[in-house]
């Protein structure tokens, strides 16, 4: 008997084309999946919450691809600095002070044009109008923060330029030290450490000074919030290791303008949201709390990160 080496070939394409008459309907034409039938004639923005709808909580934590590959970006560096188990232990305490994760995914929520709006609002604000936030439709079943996301409002804070911020800066900062011939890897770590506690140093003068000026019954932002404006000097500390060292007038000037323009920056923000909650409603409050509401933020918008970031710088 004979050895024919295509038999089992043979055999197998068989197989494949009688699997493949087994799946077709009537006249040749091809069945399709019980599932395929419900989704047939929709749009893609039909079809997308119909899968919303379908999938479990929590898989689909942003609707833009591009939002959800921020948030990401943004959770990886973060964690690679700080490590995995700490910021597993960051994430669960902000969810805890929050009371939802959506809360925290909802500052990540950026796009390209929002990024480069926002740096140029930073290092321009003399330059930019409105500073109001846009509050989202109130449909009975809000939750979470009640305004838009960060890529629909440019007013909005978000946690993608201080922790990108961050980044950074600690590269910055260890780039320069090697240029001048005394980097050290220990010095990385010690230079977050450092960092991360004036970062916290500074959210709670920041919490504690607005905590004692307004009421209790008055809203004020949000612990969160206060982060995003607090990380957002990571921005001009970055461009002020960036200037170059001669001439030595210059250098000074470009940075005595960083540190102006994020003081006015952040005098703005957190002014013009203090006393408005997410229903956009204007709290009526008394003239003497405000006044010293201003006094307390032009010190330290002003004096106290003047201070600050000239010693991180």
């Amino acid at each position: 008997m004979s050895y024919n080496p295509y038999a089992y070939a043979q055999h197998d394409e068989r197989n494949v084309y009688l699997n493949d008459r087994s799946q077709q309907g009537p006249g040749g034409i091809p069945a399709q999946h019980p599932n395929a039938a419900s989704s047939f004639g929709k749009g893609p923005q039909q079809h997308q919450q119909q899968q919303q709808a379908n999938a479990p909580n929590g898989s689909f934590p942003f609707q833009d691809p591009r939002s959800s590959m921020a948030y990401q970006l943004g959770q990886s560096a973060f964690s690679n600095i700080i490590g995995q188990n700490n910021f597993s232990q960051i994430q669960e305490n902000l969810s805890k002070a929050t009371g939802d994760t959506s809360a925290v995914s909802h500052y990540f929520q950026v796009s390209n044009s929002y990024v480069f709006r926002k740096l140029k609002i930073i290092l321009m604000p003399f330059l930019h109008r409105n500073w109001q936030r846009l509050p989202t439709p109130q449909n009975g079943t809000v939750s979470g923060p009640s305004f838009q996301v960060p890529r629909v409002d440019v007013n909005s804070p978000d946690m993608y330029i201080p922790v990108m911020g961050l980044v950074t800066y600690i590269l910055c900062w260890n780039f320069q030290q090697g240029l001048q011939g005394s980097f050290d890897p220990g010095n990385l770590y010690q230079r977050l450490s450092t960092t991360l506690a004036s970062v916290l140093m500074d959210l709670f003068i920041l919490k504690m000074g607005l905590f004692l000026l307004v009421s209790a019954k008055s809203p004020t932002t949000s612990i969160v919030e206060l982060a995003c404006y607090v990380g957002y000097k990571f921005v001009p500390l970055t461009l002020a290791l960036l200037l170059p060292s001669t001439p030595y007038f210059a250098s000074v000037v470009g940075k005595v303008y960083l540190l102006i323009a994020f003081g006015v920056f952040l005098l703005r923000s957190v002014k013009f949201n203090l006393f408005v909650d997410g229903g956009n409603e204007v709290h009526t409050v008394k003239k003497s709390v405000v006044k010293k509401c201003n006094y307390f933020l032009f010190m330290y918008g002003f004096v106290w990160q003047s201070i600050l970031m000239w010693l991180m710088g």
